[in-house]
């Protein structure tokens, strides 16, 4: 009697009456099955593996026992590691978490067999990486590898995670984290045209991220505040980043002004419509051509070019900080935690842990 094995079934595309279905294949009873799961228009490959999942789930019922299959490491992340997690995964993660496994991963492990990697194995590779890469790279790093092998044994591929007690070395130096000043800020904000003035003030001034400031609509502002329910990421418009990034967000005087004078020359002032339109005015702008092609060359000609977003967001936590805004605020309004806002964004300056000092000095 032939063993029945646990079944993830095959999906691909195929066109019928000129369009696109998922189409799914499997095998029951020793049998193939097959069947259109719905259109690719209106389901994504994810919802359609986790509906391929409910229709086999009955046939999969009490398969158990016998032995295990024998996966190399890279056929482990392609056949089963990156079907599971992009159910879940954002469009952004999947970009990032799979250009890092492909990229640092799998040319390192890729032929080995699953079950003859060991620890000494794994942290040889992210102490190789540590002379190479910063800590954020080799942290993502042990967290992909503990992640692959934890689902490894949950698939009964491996019997235990070897990945577990890894450890993230020291590691190469990261980039300076640079923080503007007022005199800065001040600078670029006279020599930025006005859509690139609004841009950036929504992220030094409001604390947003790129992807929610090309993501706003116009129906997304309010008296003193815009409304952040998507994001824009490599031109895929998704939900927020997290829960806590879908907020309301308090817009400053001058930012309020900015933003009513920019929406004054909108041609297209309908609800759905973009509040920062690529130049087809159907689509939003792109975050990296408008950094390139707009932002960095202006700024450039000041001696700021170093100001990308990411130091925009920076400097918004660093000074509203020393301005005496309170943590909690700070975070919801950059829409994280508190531990976030205080640990990766904010930056003390020399001044605040001389004063600090002097504070204790008196003390004692």
């Amino acid at each position: 009697m032939r063993r029945k094995r646990f079944q993830r079934g095959s999906l691909t595309p195929r066109k019928r009456s000129g369009k696109r279905y998922w189409y799914a294949q499997w095998r029951e009873h020793g049998q193939p099955r097959s069947k259109e799961l719905g259109l690719c228009s209106q389901m994504s490959r994810a919802e359609a593996e986790a509906l391929l999942s409910e229709v086999l789930r009955p046939v999969n019922a009490g398969v158990c026992g016998g032995t295990p299959q024998l996966y190399t490491f890279e056929s482990f992340i392609q056949s089963v590691f990156f079907k599971v997690r992009r159910q879940g995964w954002k469009v952004s993660t999947a970009m990032t978490s799979a250009a890092l496994i492909e990229g640092h991963l799998i040319p390192e492990l890729g032929p080995k067999t699953l079950r003859t990697i060991t620890r000494e194995e794994m942290q040889d590779l992210l102490d190789a990486k540590a002379q190479m890469f910063s800590a954020s790279v080799v942290n993502h790093l042990r967290f992909h590898l503990r992640d692959i092998f934890n689902l490894a044994v949950s698939e009964r591929a491996m019997d235990f995670n070897p990945a577990l007690a890894l450890h993230t070395p020291r590691c190469k130096p990261g980039r300076e984290r640079l923080v503007m000043n007022a005199a800065q800020i001040r600078r670029a904000l006279e020599v930025l045209p006005l859509r690139e003035r609004l841009i950036f003030r929504l992220g030094v001034f409001e604390g947003m991220r790129p992807g929610e400031i090309l993501g706003l609509q116009v129906q997304d502002v309010r008296d003193h505040s815009v409304l952040v329910r998507r994001r824009v990421y490599r031109g895929d418009i998704d939900t927020p980043k997290t829960a806590r990034s879908t907020r309301e967000v308090g817009l400053t005087e001058g930012t309020e002004a900015l933003l009513g004078e920019w929406q004054g020359l909108l041609l297209d002032r309908e609800g759905k419509a973009w509040l920062f339109p690529s130049e087809n005015g159907k689509t939003p702008l792109g975050r990296d051509n408008v950094w390139r092609r707009n932002l960095q060359p202006t700024l450039q000609k000041a001696k700021l070019g170093w100001a990308s977003f990411q130091v925009l967001r920076r400097t918004y936590a660093t000074l509203s900080r020393e301005a005496g805004v309170d943590a909690k605020t700070r975070a919801d309004q950059m829409g994280h935690h508190v531990d976030v806002s205080e640990n990766e964004y904010a930056v003390t300056n020399l001044a605040a842990k001389i004063e600090a000092g002097r504070k204790l000095e008196a003390v004692i």
